[in-house]
């Protein structure tokens, strides 16, 4: 859910969004900033920036040349490169990006370090229990520890595999959300209910609303295609879903905060209430910057608790999985000590 796309890396985005942010505050030009970085920017970037950089000296926009490859780009980036794109402030909004995901990339590698110990759990777990497995069918023993019919070398490779097998599927699963934005979105708005995870998943949609709120704000864009921006930045189906209602309301000239309520999107009370003070004073950018800084460390500290909710949750299944196998082997014993 944190992840960026595989096709893009999120130390290779951050590097990008410097070398772009450094380059337009030089006052270089666009098309001569892409071609550049297609030589020596990010390697996992290069043919993506040169292929812009063709693109905008034939005249196009940004924004058009980055709509093909929406699913290679975190949503919060295509958004908000759109909005400084059509504002002329393509220079703060790399700077708000380049901040955005060096704390996003700080958030994943510290979930990854926090995932190693209980993965490592996990993996001894299922070779150990094939290692029983086997050596029970070595010593001709006709016990069946799991209670499936797994004995002996072909029992010991099955539960290999099996075991295997339900890791293999849970990373294929994140791989694929990483890289297709709309499964993505699904996903996260599913896993809002989950325990751990829903409040730090709420806490990231929430966050990229208000980034993209604030830079909006600044804009001065119009309140539809300002809706239409950060409800896309969530990328939170929950939020999505909403989007056309709340941008009903602001046709009509409601206020923000009426169209947000419109959504039925699961926006925090807090959220809420700062949002009707920004309206009410007329400061909706300042209040969504301090928002969003409170929500980014909200959303990191959250992020901590789910990968301890996990890690508990892997802990949890490893030691049943070894007392199912201890009294199933008792057991067994024991019927044949009766007999």
């Amino acid at each position: 859910m944190l992840f960026s796309s595989s096709k893009c890396p999120l130390p290779a985005l951050v590097e990008w969004c410097r070398s772009l942010r450094f380059s337009l505050s030089a006052g270089l030009d666009p098309v001569r900033i892409f071609k550049q970085q297609g030589k020596s920017g990010p390697r996992a970037l290069r043919s993506l920036a040169k292929e812009f950089g063709e693109k905008l000296g034939k005249g196009s926009s940004l924004e058009a040349a980055l709509e093909p490859h929406r699913d290679k780009f975190p949503p919060l980036f295509v958004e908000l490169v759109a909005v400084g794109e059509q504002t002329g402030r393509l220079e703060d909004t790399f700077q708000e990006l380049e901040e955005y995901y060096s704390s996003a990339l700080t958030t994943q590698r510290n979930f990854r370090a926090q995932m190693m110990y209980p993965a490592f759990q996990y993996c001894a777990a299922v070779l150990v229990i094939s290692g029983l497995i086997f050596i029970l069918g070595a010593l001709g023993s006709n016990i069946d520890p799991i209670g499936f019919g797994l004995t002996g070398t072909a029992g010991a490779l099955t539960f290999l595999m099996c075991g295997a097998a339900f890791a293999g599927g849970i990373l294929l699963v994140l791989k694929f959300a990483t890289e297709n934005v709309r499964f993505r979105a699904r996903l996260e708005g599913m896993f809002l209910n989950v325990p751990g995870w829903g409040p730090a998943l709420l806490a990231f949609a929430v966050l990229r609303f208000a980034v993209a709120l604030r830079m909006c704000a600044e804009a001065g864009l119009r309140a539809e295609t300002t809706l239409h921006y950060c409800f896309r930045a969530t990328c939170n189906s929950r939020f999505q879903s909403g989007e056309a209602r709340a941008i009903e309301v602001v046709k009509r000239g409601g206020e923000l905060l009426e169209a947000i309520d419109a959504s039925r999107a699961p926006f925090p009370v807090e959220f809420r209430e700062t949002l009707r003070v920004g309206e009410e004073t007329g400061n909706t950018s300042e209040t969504m910057e301090r928002l969003a800084n409170r929500y980014r460390e909200d959303a990191e500290r959250k992020m901590k608790i789910a990968a301890q909710f996990t890690g508990y949750a892997i802990y949890a299944m490893v030691a049943l999985m070894i007392i199912f196998f201890i009294f199933r082997i008792a057991g067994v014993y024991l019927t044949a000590l009766g007999g």
